[in-house]
């Protein structure tokens, strides 16, 4: 009996197995799935629809210029953006995470996958079908998803996954963002309570941006320091913003 239970352990064990690998494999070369692409300099798009090569290069060049913000991007230059227009892909390529507005499943891969898209408007298409509004335009979306890979590329698996949320969905905010960001007038929100600053009622990232910036911006921080341990206790630099500090 324990042999027949030993045996029947292992080949569920090499099914699972199999079944990481298999799925790690598609992840890493995905292209077979995404039969169109446009590259702007050092980022190509791929999607499972025909794209419209000037509208895409153009947002494609706006990420660009955002990425060149940031001081992680120049040791990896090269990204890959796949769109997932049809809902199969997204559920395929987004997993646990089906519905949100992209993904960078690192560190089984370095290649960022997106919801669909309409690059004529640079917008993210939400799941109600309708375009994402507001200042999260389409070259934010992929700027910010790059950024999480370039995170994850100095700080490693280990170092990704104890990073805290503010810090890191602050920084790639903060880069995708690029200079559409006022601090006096985000500080006053904070202070205010403002909905947008609360991420579990809003699911905006205001608020981490906010405090992201704080450090690097008015405390001088290094982007390396930022984002690797030890980090402060979100408390913390909270209430410094609060006392002006």
């Amino acid at each position: 009996m324990i042999g027949k239970w030993s045996a029947r352990a292992a080949r569920v064990a090499l099914a699972g197995i199999a079944l990481f690998a298999g799925y790690s494999l598609v992840l890493c070369v995905p292209q077979p799935f995404f039969s169109h692409s446009v590259r702007a300099g050092s980022i190509v798009v791929y999607s499972d629809r025909q794209l419209p090569e000037d509208a895409a290069r153009n947002v494609l060049r706006l990420s660009l210029n955002k990425l060149a913000k940031c001081p992680l991007y120049a040791a990896h230059p090269e990204a890959r953006v796949y769109i997932c227009n049809s809902r199969w892909r997204e559920a395929l390529f987004f997993n646990k995470h089906y519905g949100v507005g992209g993904v960078s499943p690192y560190p089984l891969t370095t290649n960022v996958f997106l919801r669909g898209a309409a690059f004529e408007d640079n917008r993210l298409i939400a799941p109600s079908g309708k375009p994402v509004p507001g200042d999260r335009s389409l070259d934010y979306f992929i700027a910010h998803e790059v950024t999480h890979e370039l995170t994850g590329r100095l700080v490693g698996p280990l170092g990704f996954y104890k990073m805290p949320q503010w810090v890191r969905e602050g920084y790639a905010d903060y880069i995708a963002k690029g200079g559409n960001f006022n601090y006096a007038e985000e500080r006053a929100a904070f202070l205010a309570g403002a909905p947008e600053m609360d991420f579990q009622r809003s699911g905006l990232y205001w608020r981490f941006h906010l405090l992201v910036a704080y450090l690097l911006d008015h405390k001088h921080w290094s982007v390396d320091r930022l984002l690797r341990e030890p980090w402060p206790a979100q408390s913390e630099v909270e209430s410094a913003i609060r006392t002006g500090e």
